[in-house]
């Protein structure tokens, strides 16, 4: 039997060269590869990390070749620590919003006094989540996306407790804010400008190949310049090449989830599965509370709002006593809380008589019905005040070890700095969408979900907008 042919070893130092040089998921973002194809100088300095910090144990060192190795790399490791980044490279200030796994804050790079939101995740908390890691989902789609409507991010990085996620700052706050400031409910030219943007952007995610899963006010951003940004992808799973979610985390905020997110939830075992469409249901509840300004299912009790939920043709109603919609906005409504077989799709909702006057194109060159006053950089003042809690250090560093753990080998390769990084103007912003789909031409045909996947990414990666 003949050898398999070998390439040169030049050919082959050349493509590994290539391999761990890249940035992996910027790569990745112009390219439509898979991110497992890269390893990255990044992951590869977290690998060098992590096995120092193994080795550097008291019983480790005991075997010889163990102890010349930590001798012989202290001050390599010493000085890469330094120079990558660091919590102590920022002044921590406001915090802005809290979860059950982070807590969100306002930081300043005190190098440079560029301002950022940071998220801070327990790495003890994210691995107690069994056959999931949805740090890793979070990380991958702000770090690949290049869209004007979805929350960027600058830097990933990671010390012996915490991950932390160096996002853009959005001063407006969030939607649920602006909801407060009007007495909980917009009126109809303001509720299509937001259901607009938030299409938008909800479309621009599934065409990245995920679903977000957790759509509600609280996670709809406002930008200085009035626009909306898409955020908090903790709950966000890839989809399949089929278009369908494989991940056995239970997900989404009891108001907003919808009933097929919520019947796989209560059975995991279950044979039934869904898609995209859960997004747009829970885009129909943010549009009935902007009418009526509460959501249309809560109940007293949480069993109460999922069994309205999962018996919603039953429990939904509009008070027309209360509140005076169009028919076409609740007839938007009523498409859009329906089981998902019958749900409006992406195409059905650009097309809708009540966005029938809405440029697709152009959304974020229109004029936001609200511009947040914004009196510094780091202005927090249209968030929610929350205290700024010292949060206890995890039992975990406490702990004596005896040997090798392995306890950060799940985060190998969460590192991540964002190259050649563009503070966005308000004027940059609109130039961002020309990266975006022209949502108009797409809309006038329905594909299979794949297909309009697949066809929409490679449009988005190579950056064309259809005329």
């Amino acid at each position: 039997m003949a050898e398999p042919e070998v390439e040169p070893i030049v050919k082959r130092i050349r493509q590994l060269t290539t391999l761990v040089s890249r940035t992996g998921l910027d790569e990745c973002a112009t390219t439509g590869l898979s991110a497992q194809k890269y390893i990255g100088h990044e992951a590869l300095l977290d690998g060098l990390l992590i096995l120092y910090d193994e080795c550097n144990n008291e019983q480790l060192k005991k075997e010889e070749h163990i102890a010349n190795f930590v001798d012989k790399y202290r001050c390599t490791v010493a000085e890469v620590r330094n120079m990558r980044v660091n919590l102590n490279d920022f002044e921590q200030k406001k915090v802005i919003g809290k979860g059950h796994f982070g807590v969100v804050q306002v930081v300043r790079e005190k190098a440079t006094g560029n301002v950022f939101a940071l998220k801070s995740l327990r790495k003890s908390e994210t691995l107690s989540q069994k056959h999931v890691a949805f740090y890793e989902e979070e990380r991958d789609i702000m770090a690949k996306a290049n869209s004007a409507w979805l929350t960027h991010l600058q830097y990933a990085f990671q010390d012996d407790q915490q991950l932390y996620l160096v996002m853009e700052f959005h001063p407006g706050g969030d939607l649920l804010s602006l909801l407060d400031r009007y007495d909980e409910v917009f009126e109809e030219d303001m509720t299509r400008f937001y259901l607009a943007e938030v299409t938008a952007a909800i479309h621009t995610l599934h065409t990245m190949g995920y679903v977000h899963r957790d759509i509600k006010p609280e996670n709809i951003l406002i930008d200085r310049c009035g626009h909306i940004k898409l955020a908090d992808f903790g709950s966000a799973a890839k989809l399949t090449s089929s278009g369908i979610v494989r991940s056995k985390m239970p997900v989404g905020t009891p108001d907003y989830i919808a009933p097929e997110v919520l019947y796989v939830n209560e059975k995991p075992g279950s044979s039934m599965s869904y898609g995209v469409e859960c997004d747009f249901w829970s885009l129909g509840i943010m549009a009935y509370e902007m009418c009526y300004g509460y959501t249309p299912f809560k109940g007293d009790k949480m069993a109460i709002t999922y069994n309205n939920i999962m018996n919603h043709e039953k429990y939904l109603n509009f008070d027309d006593k209360k509140v005076s919609i169009s028919s076409d906005l609740m007839d938007l409504i009523v498409g859009l809380l329906k089981d998902s077989n019958h749900r409006l799709s992406y195409p059905s909702i650009v097309q809708h008589k009540f966005f029938l006057h809405v440029n697709w194109n152009d959304l974020r060159n229109l004029q936001p019905p609200f511009v947040p006053v914004v009196n510094s950089v780091d202005d927090t003042s249209n968030f929610e005040e929350f205290e700024n809690e010292k949060r206890l250090p995890d039992v975990d560093a406490f702990r004596t070890r005896q040997g090798f753990t392995g306890k950060n080998l799940p985060f190998l390769g969460f590192t991540y700095s964002r190259s050649k990084e563009k503070y966005a103007s308000c004027s940059s912003a609109r130039e961002n969408t020309s990266s975006d789909l022209s949502v108009l031409e797409e809309s006038m045909r329905e594909p299979s979900l794949l297909e309009s996947q697949l066809k929409a990414q490679k449009k988005e990666n190579h950056g064309l907008r259809l005329q």
